[in-house]
């Protein structure tokens, strides 16, 4: 684990953003330094931070990390790091962008929020119940899927006795045993693929698995043979609904293997969860979620892969447990989490969530009474 030397620039620049309450910080040789904030992208002060040469923000990156981490950066160009700073982790980038250096920090939250935390509704612990299968949530970059399963493992670290082994690049949450028993490996140190991780980890009596992003055919077919053999199996895909995560999954595998992995995925997929993050009428970011959850209609449209049938599927089951984004979205703002400009801006269908707003069509309520308040 890289730690941040507490003398250099960079850890002055770190304490300011935590205190400011950055998500990411963005260093590029030539240009202004920006920072995230709720969401936000926003310049540096100059006083803050100035613009600096690529020579400058190679010393800066030089004086702040261990030689081995520096030399690595210069001869791979693109990196990947887990960091602290005092009692803060970091995840860290490194590349290069038109031949000058590039780096973003993204602040890891401490590990222990669970779901309520992190505004999420409570009917997601009943996920981490099922004794096996896989669990996938789903969303573009930087939208809170791995958080919201680091919550769903920490769910199950604090409730059940369970062997919990994860598989990250790179490590983002260090969790702590308390219930279960957790073994936590970073690609590249521990192990040397998600792939062989996970053929490994089935081997070590495990309950859980949790990988960190199934981003290729080998860590998709790994994690799903993982589930086959009796495993819960968490991950993460990039996926802008349902039903683009399952397409991406089976695009993977050529004509002739089609029938193989929609049959795969129909039999161990129990529940989806995608993911974006809106702001609230406070200005904050909340959670909304489209929610599948695997029943005789799920399991029929992803085998014969109609997956078109997914999202009337998803909407029409809110006694089942699901929902559209577009139906979260509305409960949000019936609870007076979010505005009604923001429910038009970020909703997928504009027109019924017109109608629904005029109450020409009316759509079961999501939350319970008492998440609708913890909501706000």
């Amino acid at each position: 684990m890289e730690r941040i030397d507490p003398h250099s620039k960079l850890s002055h620049l770190l304490r300011w953003c935590e205190d400011q309450a950055v998500s990411d910080l963005h260093l590029q040789a030539q240009a202004i330094p920006r920072v995230r904030v709720e969401g936000r992208l926003k310049k540096v002060d100059p006083s803050i931070c100035p613009v600096l040469t690529p020579k400058a923000l190679f010393q800066f990156l030089e004086a702040a990390l261990s030689p081995s981490t520096y030399q690595q950066i210069i001869h791979q160009r693109e990196v990947d790091l887990s960091m602290v700073h005092g009692g803060t982790r970091y995840r860290a980038n490194f590349s290069r962008q038109q031949g000058n250096p590039s780096c973003s920090f993204r602040r890891v939250p401490s590990q222990d929020y669970n779901l309520a935390d992190l505004r999420l509704p409570s009917s997601l612990a009943e996920f981490v119940n099922e004794p096996r299968g896989l669990i996938l949530a789903a969303g573009p970059t930087g939208q809170g899927k791995s958080t919201t399963m680091r919550a769903l493992i920490q769910t199950i670290n604090q409730t059940r006795s369970l062997r919990i082994i994860s598989i990250e690049d790179p490590i983002e949450y260090v969790f702590t045993a308390q219930e279960s028993q957790i073994e936590q490996r970073e690609v590249g140190i521990d192990t040397e693929s998600f792939e062989t991780g996970i053929r490994n980890a089935m081997r070590q009596d495990p309950d859980v698995i949790f990988v960190g992003e199934i981003r290729d055919r080998p860590s998709i077919h790994a994690a799903m043979q993982a589930a086959e053999t009796g495993h819960l199996v968490l991950t993460t895909l990039h996926a802008d609904s349902t039903s683009q995560a399952i397409a991406r999954i089976c695009e993977l595998y050529p004509s002739g293997e089609q029938s193989n992995i929609t049959g795969l995925l129909a039999r161990q997929l129990r529940s989806v969860v995608c993911q974006r993050l809106i702001p609230d009428v406070h200005d904050r970011l909340v959670p909304c979620i489209e929610l599948m959850r695997q029943d005789h209609g799920i399991e029929k449209a992803i085998r014969e892969k109609n997956l078109t049938l997914l999202s009337g599927i998803i909407e029409a089951a809110i006694d089942q447990g699901m929902h559209s984004f577009d139906q979260y979205l509305q409960e949000l703002l019936i609870a007076g989490v979010i505005h009604e400009e923001t429910a038009r801006n970020y909703a997928v269908n504009r027109h019924r969530l017109d109608l629904n707003l005029r109450g020409i069509e009316t759509t079961a309520p999501i939350l319970f009474t008492g998440e609708r308040s913890a909501a706000q």
